[in-house]
């Protein structure tokens, strides 16, 4: 999730429903550490205030992942800081890229005679 969080954030393709899934993963990392809230694991930027009431309310309403929404600059903009500041908070390593599946092809097969 946080691999699609991260191509979706330099790729400027930012959804509503982003939102919800970074709070999720923001959640999990404070139920991990034994945080009572997550915005125990925003970064350090002294935003973390801001950052936490802005989850609170662009992660919750009719953000649906089936009729995604386009988020606004600003939005967009206040996103990639929140994930950023978790990102160097939390320095996951090998992080993998997330890409679109390969075209896949199938073996070729012989037949017996």
């Amino acid at each position: 999730m946080l691999s699609e969080l991260k191509t979706a954030s330099q790729s400027g393709a930012l959804y509503t429903h982003h939102f919800n899934t970074l709070r999720s993963i923001l959640e999990k990392t404070a139920n991990f550490f034994g945080h009572d809230d997550f915005s125990e694991c925003l970064g350090t930027s002294g935003d973390e205030g801001l950052h936490a009431r802005a989850l609170n309310l662009l992660s919750h309403g009719k953000y649906s992942l089936y009729e995604p929404r386009e988020m606004l600059e600003d939005n967009k903009a206040l996103f990639k800081e929140i994930l950023e500041g978790f990102l160097a908070r939390y320095a996951f390593v090998d992080l993998p890229e997330f890409a679109p599946p390969a075209a896949q092809t199938q073996p070729a097969t012989t037949e017996a005679s």
